[in-house]
């Protein structure tokens, strides 16, 4: 049998244990269990309690209620008592902990507990939890009415055990605080990057027509949320930069943005270059190498001709979707991976499925937000922003001056035919400052010939003829168009829009007054 010496460094080893338990845990909801728990074990106590003060109310209550009857502890938990009544209220008051053989024979006792949970409390000890910001609770334990008492030396060990939970619950409160505001600030950035897309209209992109207005909406929305965009379009209306707009209005927009063709890669090369693959897994493997899913991380990866992947590479794509994990080729060990997916397709992906050229399944995983992006042919009036945007881009490479554009040229580019959209109008426009000298204005003679020849051709005779419309109007709309688009191409700026347009400031400023330009 053990001496009482042995005993009491068995204790001490014991509380210093439970001292490091406590520390470690930084949740009470975590931390008050394995208190009482350990409260009851090392004191042979029939029930233990950690009982907080609501200093605004000044209340005591339970955080935490373990008991085997759900009714009882749910009267216990929504229990409250005044933190100047009772044998805590006592310890509180003081701060001084207290040993008492019978409570229910101390006047000071409080009698609701033990109706709200049906016990018959006798032996009672009880201490203060102390903190720096002064007493915060009470430590107690208790036996059953008739058992033994409880010793001095269990009240030293409670009063020990008592120091150690202050600290872990001041040290559990300070995390919650900080776990709060760290959430709080991750809303506020989240909050302040969608107003600054929704100011800077997602900056790399250009557009005011009604539908690009639209499409912003939806990114700012995409944006907010971690659900899987789709983003739906011809060749060349840029859905990379909208998926990238999307990814840099979000609260990833810190980690990275992983772009991939799935149309550009044999299967074999796709799955290895999303997945990953150990070393030995093919031919020219010699290392273990990371997929494209694994080095987003905490990102979003963009998976652009969605509609090109192969039949046989969709199901190991919605298991990553399903299960946010990836297995790399030649291995059989599943990795955790946290990516938003954004994809995109100049497809009709219900037709492909209807085809059976994509599954059902992954279509509806991934289409789940779709975003569709217009033409440049249903986005005219954005012609002249795009135009002036990629003048000065172009300009920037080329390393020389370009002084605008005629306003012929403008307006041939207005009404071209753009099947490769975006890009193509983008590319036209580098050929022509590339073809430019120092200081030229850009003008049709530097556009291609298929943009210049697909013009259109001038009305015939009989048409002329059958139209009532008056020379002078048609000859007023036709330049009050002209100016306003050559206005446009220079930003408002009167004294390069007069230059472009062969005027005198005070003659462009004339004819904007009596267009209604201003």
């Amino acid at each position: 049998m053990p001496s009482g010496e042995e005993k009491a460094v068995d204790r001490l080893g014991l509380l210093y244990e439970m001292s490091l338990a406590f520390a470690s845990r930084t949740e009470l909801s975590e931390l008050v269990p394995l208190v009482m728990t350990k409260s009851r074990e090392v004191l042979d106590a029939a029930g233990a309690s950690v009982l907080l003060l609501d200093s605004e109310r000044e209340e005591l209550y339970f955080p935490f209620v373990a008991d085997e009857d759900p009714d009882t502890a749910a009267r216990l938990a929504a229990h409250r008592m005044p933190a100047d009544q009772g044998i805590a209220g006592d310890v509180v008051r003081t701060g001084e902990s207290l040993r008492i053989a019978d409570a229910r024979s101390d006047p000071r006792f409080y009698r609701d507990a033990d109706r709200a949970t049906g016990f018959t409390t006798g032996p009672m000890i009880a201490a203060p939890l102390t903190s720096r910001a002064g007493t915060i609770g009470v430590l107690s334990a208790v036996r059953a009415s008739g058992a033994p008492g409880f010793s001095d030396e269990d009240l030293k060990v409670l009063v020990a055990m008592a120091a150690g939970v202050a600290v872990a619950i001041e040290n559990a409160r300070l995390y919650e605080s900080l776990r709060e505001r760290e959430q709080g600030l991750r809303e506020e950035v989240g909050t302040l990057r969608r107003d600054a897309a929704r100011r800077d209209g997602f900056r790399d992109m250009v557009g005011s027509a009604d539908t690009m207005r639209e499409v912003f909406a939806l990114m700012e929305s995409a944006a907010a949320s971690p659900i899987a965009v789709l983003i739906e379009g011809e060749t060349g209306t840029g859905k990379e930069l909208v998926a990238r707009g999307i990814h840099q209005a979000s609260g990833r927009a810190r980690a990275p943005f992983v772009a991939v063709n799935c149309a550009a890669l044999t299967e074999s090369l796709l799955e290895s270059e999303l997945f990953g693959h150990r070393r030995g897994a093919f031919t020219g493997a010699d290392q273990d190498r990371k997929g494209l899913f694994e080095a987003a991380e905490g990102g979003t990866i963009f998976l652009d001709e969605i509609g090109e992947m192969p039949v046989s590479m969709q199901p190991k794509l919605l298991r990553v979707l399903q299960e946010s994990e990836v297995v790399r080729v030649g291995s059989t060990e599943p990795r955790r991976v946290d990516v938003r997916v954004i994809s995109a397709t100049n497809r009709d992906l219900e037709e492909e499925v209807a085809a059976g050229r994509m599954r059902a399944d992954l279509y509806y995983r991934l289409a789940a937000f779709p975003i569709a992006l217009p033409p440049l042919s249903d986005r005219r009036e954005d012609i002249p922003y795009f135009v002036n945007h990629f003048l000065s881009a172009a300009a920037t490479r080329h390393g020389r001056t370009v002084n605008g554009i005629e306003s012929d040229a403008l307006q041939a580019l207005i009404d071209g035919d753009w099947p490769g959209n975006v890009r193509q109008l983008q590319n036209e426009i580098e050929r022509a400052v590339a073809l430019a000298r120092e200081g030229d204005v850009i003008g049709t003679r530097h556009f291609s010939r298929r943009l210049v020849s697909a013009g259109a051709a001038p009305p015939t005779a009989k048409a002329a003829a059958e139209s009532s419309q008056d020379l002078r109007v048609a000859r007023a709309e036709f330049e009050a168009r002209h100016i306003q688009a050559v206005l446009v191409a220079h930003e408002g700026n009167v004294s390069r829009s007069a230059e472009s347009l062969g005027l005198s400031r005070s003659m462009l400023q004339k004819k904007m007054k009596e267009y209604g330009l201003r």
